[in-house]
């Protein structure tokens, strides 16, 4: 399921290349894109909701051993917004998965989770395992989302024991269609981050979310629930500052009216779950990925992060002059305190940018 989205039609290529694979057949409720389309190679595809009673008999007809459900949303940025996303998340997830129970032929069933069941709190862990549960449990949105489909397949794990059954819990991937509220941050030149707070960031390239999704589909690892992380991580605004760009602390309340004026129309829709991972950040364990799942990601998370600036062609304000004629813009109409804080954060990411020596050096002007 979700075949014509990036991983699930990546995937589909990469398990047509895989000794031992018969056939391979994608679903997913709208038509892939072109591009998708290529990397599927000579899959069969069906147009299907995954809500229609069609889907046992077809699993059934087509006598498939194993179902990947690819097909969650991340963010609630989605046409339609969030109640369109719960629909897709919640209903659709219950009737695959209720299909895979019905379906004889069935006996592998792999999800793609994320990493937000753990949410984000002022109490977490410096990095939770498999076995801890969120600090605060979800009230709403993409972390409820998730939590509520794991225990779909927990259940139906139950009533067929013969299923092996793995959860993968990814954290955010940058450079898919499908925005993250990581990379919508990246996108402005100034970037507006809630002040007082710095919070840890994990990252996973989608290279490496393609190769452990194909360990798992492709039985090479032991069913079970696994973080699926990157090594290392960074706080937000030294992302941002990788970028080229300049991070804005405001106070909470006026969060919203910052990424209004600065940031897309993404960053406007974004809701407490994220609100609360801007303020607290997540960073998850990876032991049990190594050493149980038999994966190591190639891309630390810095390195994720530099792999997506440069293929997205994040411009970057390259010199110290460019980055104070943008800021001081923006400072003109701000609130003094406000302004302070732009220009002591401006400092910062000069600072750090010369450091790591992506700033050129100022051109010198010859003697007349």
């Amino acid at each position: 399921m979700g075949g014509s989205r990036y991983l699930g039609a990546h995937l589909v290529g990469m398990l047509l290349r895989t000794d031992g694979v018969e056939r391979v057949l994608a679903i997913d409720s709208v038509k892939p894109s072109p591009q998708h389309r290529r990397r599927m190679r000579d899959a069969e595809f069906v147009r299907l909701d995954p809500q229609s009673p069609r889907l046992q008999g077809i699993l059934r007809d087509a006598e498939i051993d194993t179902v990947v459900h690819a097909g969650l949303h991340h963010t609630d940025f989605a046409t339609g917004g969030r109640a369109a996303v719960k629909e897709a998340n919640i209903m659709g997830s219950m009737h695959v998965i209720a299909a895979c129970g019905r379906a004889a032929t069935v006996s592998r069933f792999v999800l793609i989770s994320s990493t937000t069941v753990y949410g984000s709190s002022g109490v977490d862990p410096a990095m939770f395992t498999e076995d801890m549960a969120a600090r605060r449990q979800p009230s709403g949105g993409i972390p409820l989302d998730h939590l509520s489909v794991e225990g779909y397949v927990r259940g139906m794990s139950r009533k067929r024991p013969d299923i092996d059954v793995t959860i993968m819990r990814i954290p955010a991937i940058l450079g898919l269609p499908e925005p993250t509220v990581f990379g919508e941050l990246l996108a402005p030149s100034i970037t507006p981050v809630l002040a007082g707070y710095d919070p840890r960031i994990q990252l996973l390239h989608p290279q490496d979310a393609l190769d452990a999704l194909l360990r798992a589909a492709s039985g090479m690892a032991p069913p079970g629930t696994y973080n699926i992380a990157a090594d290392g991580v960074l706080t937000l605004t030294q992302a941002i500052r990788r970028a080229g760009h300049v991070p804005l602390p405001v106070l909470s309340p006026a969060f919203k009216i910052a990424a209004r004026m600065l940031s897309s129309q993404g960053m406007r829709d974004i809701g407490p779950s994220q609100l609360r991972y801007l303020r607290f950040g997540r960073v998850v364990d990876t032991t049990r990925m190594r050493e149980q799942f038999g994966f190591t990601p190639q891309y630390t998370t810095e390195e994720a992060l530099q792999a997506y600036l440069v293929d997205s062609g994040t411009e970057p304000l390259v010199t110290r002059a460019s980055l104070e004629r943008s800021t001081a813009k923006v400072a003109a109409v701000l609130p003094r305190p406000v302004a302070a804080r732009l220009k002591r954060s401006l400092d910062r990411t000069v600072t750090e940018l010369e450091a790591l020596g992506a700033l050129p050096d100022p051109i010198e002007e010859e003697p007349a």
